[in-house]
């Protein structure tokens, strides 16, 4: 008798979790990451070298924040007398807007639209030492880019809180070259471009 009680509360038990709703409500802040775990390169790279938040105003509406950052340089060395060095990083931040509906207890749809910009930077130091701040010798710009944008996607939660998803979305960007200073540089360019995108990776995040 003992042991068909335990059994029989284990298995209620075993319900109301499966059964609990783990999808997010309102108040809730989230933080997420996207990255390529069968890329070729042997790197950790997180997709556009960015984190997502997300704030719940409601059971069913978001807004979202994007922010990025990247940054590196390399080094050329041709001579003891010539080293040359250049560098090229970004900055980024969108702002969007979610609306959420929940198809079960675990899988969660959303559409929405964002805009943002980046900043981009870049320098380039000849082999006399002289330094230009709008290239680098890679064929990189300082300049601008804005971006807008709608999307849709999915997220299904793994356990409460915590989720997984893809995202897929049609955005127009227009960039704004910086003309350098350097004699040989390419001429700046301003253009706009537009097209679909769909995240090939894995979209980890957690909501509380």
């Amino acid at each position: 008798m003992k042991r068909s009680m335990f059994f029989l509360v284990t298995f209620m038990v075993t319900l109301s979790v499966n059964a609990q709703n783990l999808l997010p409500e309102k108040g809730n802040f989230g933080i997420e990451i996207g990255f390529k775990p069968f890329s070729e390169s042997t790197t950790f790279n997180l997709i556009d070298n960015s984190i997502k938040l997300r704030y719940f105003l409601t059971d069913y509406d978001a807004l979202r924040l994007r922010v990025g950052f990247n940054w590196g340089q390399t080094r050329e060395t041709t001579s003891p007398s010539n080293r040359n060095k250049s560098g090229y990083g970004n900055y980024d931040l969108s702002l969007g807007y979610e609306h959420h509906w929940g198809v079960s207890d675990r899988i969660d749809l959303y559409a929405g639209a964002q805009a943002g910009c980046s900043r981009f930077l870049a320098f380039y130091y000849d082999a006399s030492g002289n330094k230009y701040e709008t290239t680098d010798n890679n064929g990189h710009f300082s300049g601008w880019q804005f971006m807008g944008g709608v999307f849709t996607g999915i997220d299904v939660y793994l356990w409460k809180g915590l989720y997984c998803g893809a995202e897929i979305g049609l955005v127009i960007e227009q960039s704004m070259e910086d003309q350098s200073s350097y004699t040989f540089a390419p001429t700046a360019h301003t253009y706009t471009t537009a097209g679909f995108y769909c995240e090939p990776a894995i979209r980890l995040g957690w909501t509380f």
